[in-house]
Parts: C-alpha cells; sequence; structure tokens
C-alpha cells in the first residue's frame, strides 16, 4: 500500500493511486494537496518509495532467492511450520514492496474479464487476469498460437457492469506457453501502446474505483 503524510493535518493519506496522481484530496482535512514524499507499506514495513526504486532490482533479486528458498523448504518435511510461516512472511513483505515500486496500480480480478484479441493474423477468446492503465496480463487457450514477444495485440473487451466495448491496441512484452491438452492456457503481458482519450477516463475511473474499494475492504 502506498501513502503520504498531510503537509496540512499531518495524518496519513492512503492510496493505491499515488504514484499516479500528482494532487490528492486528503480524507481526513479535505484539502487538495500535492503528491510528494510517497512511502510503501508492506507488512508492518515502511519504505520510502523513491530510495526503493533506487535498489529496486537488488530487491526483485532477493525476492527471487526468498521463492526458490521457500519452494525448497516446502518439499522437505523436516521443515518446521514456524519456518514456512516465517518464510511466507518475508516474502509477502517483499511482494508487497515491488508491487508499491510499480508506475501504475494493478487490478486483480476475482472473475477474469472476457476478450477477444487479434494477433499473428488470427482471432481468438481470451480472459484478463490483472489491468493497469499501462497494461494488462491474458490468458488464451493452448490450443491457439503462442502470442509473439514484441508483436501488436488488440483487445476488444467490456468492462463489468457496462456496455461499451473498448478497443485497445498493445505490444506483447512477455508471454508463458500453456498446454495444447487444455490443462493450462498461454499467458502473455501486453503494454497498451494505444488508448484513446474515452477509454483512458472510464479505465481510470473503473481503476480507481477498485482500488479504493479494495482498500475500504482492507480497513474494515
Amino acid at each position: 500500500m502506498l501513502m503520504m503524510k498531510c503537509p496540512k493535518c499531518q495524518n496519513y493519506i492512503r492510496s493505491a493511486l499515488l504514484a499516479e496522481l500528482q494532487v490528492i484530496v486528503c480524507d481526513q482535512c479535505q484539502t487538495q494537496v500535492p503528491v510528494d514524499n510517497v512511502l510503501i507499506s508492506s507488512n508492518g514495513f515502511t519504505f520510502e518509495r523513491n530510495d526503493l526504486l533506487k535498489r529496486f532490482y537488488r530487491y526483485r533479486k532477493l525476492l527471487d532467492e526468498v521463492i526458490e528458498e521457500r519452494n525448497t523448504m516446502s518439499t522437505k518435511g523436516s521443515v518446521s511450520e514456524v519456518s514456512l510461516r516465517s518464510i511466507e512472511k518475508f516474502m509477502s513483505v517483499l511482494q508487497g514492496m515491488m508491487a508499491g515500486a510499480r508506475d501504475h496500480y494493478r487490478c486483480e480480478f476475482t472473475r477474469p474479464i472476457q476478450v477477444r484479441l487479434r494477433y499473428l493474423q488470427q482471432e481468438c477468446a481470451g480472459s484478463i487476469y490483472n489491468m493497469s492503465m499501462d497494461g494488462a496480463c491474458i490468458e488464451t487457450a493452448g490450443r491457439n498460437p503462442l502470442p509473439r514477444v514484441n508483436g501488436i495485440i488488440t483487445l476488444s473487451f467490456q468492462l463489468p457492469q457496462q456496455d461499451h466495448t473498448h478497443v485497445i491496441t498493445g505490444e506483447v512484452c512477455w508471454t508463458q506457453k500453456g498446454e495444447s491438452d487444455g490443462n493450462r492456457g498461454h499467458h502473455s503481458g501486453v503494454r497498451f501502446t494505444y488508448l484513446d482519450e474515452p477509454s483512458r477516463a472510464v479505465l481510470w475511473q473503473f481503476i480507481s474505483t477498485m482500488a479504493k474499494q479494495k482498500l475500504s475492504a482492507e480497513q474494515k
């Protein structure tokens, strides 16, 4: 979670969108203030976001090593539950740090959004598992061709409880090959390269609403 101290009332403003805003209204004193000195709060630990960004790759490498160690420990019956819980907590802290370092809040969907995809001169159905103002993670059936990294892809979808179909062009950043038997589909990361202003406004409203709802649920 991202937060900053309000320069007016000195209370903390919490919002997952702070990295994308220049000004924000403090929910305590209702004053519009500039976004500055953003902090990342992760499971009881707090970091200055700018400091973390300077050391991002070091912490990213550390997270990879912790995940590998957790996986190794999980396969050994001699490892105690206390040790497993501790490394899970450490991993959660690092994952929270990495999430706070992103430039755009990533909205996770409990129910994937259905999407029509066009790439490699063919069209198929897929699912969107998460989305930000910058891009999305999609899944397609393993029987379909694997999208090509750096290739162009077009997404056509409707946001929940909306009738308008958004058509967004993107570039494939990474892929993970699935299985043709249908047990596991292809996963791909897409970076949006063209987003018209009406779609951008609607998408921002949707993502910011989802972020506020998530924060409210966490604070209950």
